[in-house]
């Protein structure tokens, strides 16, 4: 796209795994990186090895010079058709709409989508996308707005960015009211979430340094509630860490994208989360046997970035395809996972246990 009057290119890496016949065809995705990021060609490769093609661009106009293992370098070199650089959040708001990076953004994403799409080899109904931070907020927004792809996969980042409680709702809040309001409307993945069919992995860490579990739970819920999808998982891993490197050792976005595309084994499916009298039951279905079932547990959580989560075994019946637990007495946040012998996690939404009345007064 041009930007302030002139034109611009988009630095990326593709690759397609050898194809076993010249009629073969392979699934692909897009990757997006995050802040800090680039275009990472390990990333591509780690894709290919697993029977993908796969894209992947820079979205500030830089090239990945030099050592590519420091992926969390701060500085990627321009090259002379960058468009614009990333100003904070959405600090360019007051640009015309086509200069701000956001727009860039979004458009080299679909772009991107478009040229996969173009080389022989790829099979054209396969295509999903996948972005980490900064990249999971771009893929949770284009996850409403392109049609043609077939899953995406947000790690970390999602909507409700205008919320209080992250750095993203201060940004929001030092904008005047009106052009916080125009901002939401126009980049929020909030705004495009309802808009999307496809089925979506959400996978955070309980303590995302970033993107708290209340907006990351909040984004997951509208796009199921909008379009109720037993294709589409909520994984959380405590203890998950805010990195490139962390975000592509997590397996579960692989099998994810293999369930969706080449019908294999899917991720543990929730069918039903009942939470009354003190209990939580959590009915599930399940190709692959599932090992364990653990309650993560909340006493404060007024602050997601340290909140302490205690870890306790829920009870699992898997001959009726159910785990169960006594919630602990104190009113707090909790949510369940269940893994697979994979070791592939699948969590039930965050929840609260308010404590009722007599709580209170024998408090």
């Amino acid at each position: 796209m041009s930007y302030k009057g002139r034109a611009t290119r988009i630095f990326g890496y593709y690759g397609i795994p050898r194809p076993v016949s010249p009629n073969e065809e392979v699934p692909a995705v897009i990757l997006v990186h995050g802040g800090a990021g680039t275009a990472f060609s390990s990333w591509v490769k780690e894709w290919m090895a697993r029977g993908y093609a796969a894209i992947a661009m820079d979205l500030e106009g830089h090239v990945p010079f030099g050592d590519e293992e420091h992926t969390e370098r701060m500085e990627w070199p321009s090259h002379s058709w960058s468009g614009p650089e990333k100003q904070g959040v959405f600090a360019d708001y007051e640009q015309p709409v086509e200069d701000q990076w956001m727009y860039h953004a979004v458009a080299a994403v679909i772009l991107a989508h478009s040229l996969l799409r173009s080389f022989p080899g790829v099979d054209k109904q396969s295509i999903g996308i996948t972005g980490i931070s900064w990249g999971g907020i771009i893929t949770s927004l284009v996850a409403g707005l392109d049609t043609r792809l077939s899953f995406a996969m947000p790690v970390y980042g999602c909507g409700y960015l205008h919320e209080p409680g992250s750095y993203y709702g201060l940004s929001f809040a030092s904008m005047p009211e009106a052009e916080a309001e125009r901002v939401r409307l126009l980049w929020d993945p909030s705004t495009y979430l309802s808009e999307s069919s496809l089925p979506m992995l959400w996978l955070n860490g309980s303590n995302d340094t970033h993107f708290p579990l209340t907006i990351f739970n909040k984004s997951f819920e509208q796009h199921l509630e909008c379009h109720p999808n037993n294709k589409s998982r909520l994984s959380l891993h405590p203890g998950l860490g805010h990195s490139y490197k962390e975000a592509w050792a997590c397996e579960g976005v692989f099998a994810f994208a293999d369930s969706i595309v080449k019908a294999k084994p899917a991720l543990i499916e929730i069918c039903e989360e009942k939470h009354e009298d003190g209990w939580f039951v959590v009915r599930y279905d399940s190709c692959l046997p599932v090992l364990e079932a653990n309650l993560y547990w909340c006493v404060d959580d007024r602050n997601w970035r340290t909140a302490r989560w205690e870890s306790i075994p829920a009870s699992l019946d898997t001959t009726n395809c159910k785990a169960l637990i006594r919630l602990p007495q104190h009113g707090s946040s909790f949510f369940m996972n269940l893994r697979n012998e994979k070791g592939w996690i699948t969590s039930t939404r965050v929840m609260r246990n308010e404590r009722t009345a007599e709580d209170k007064i024998t408090e």
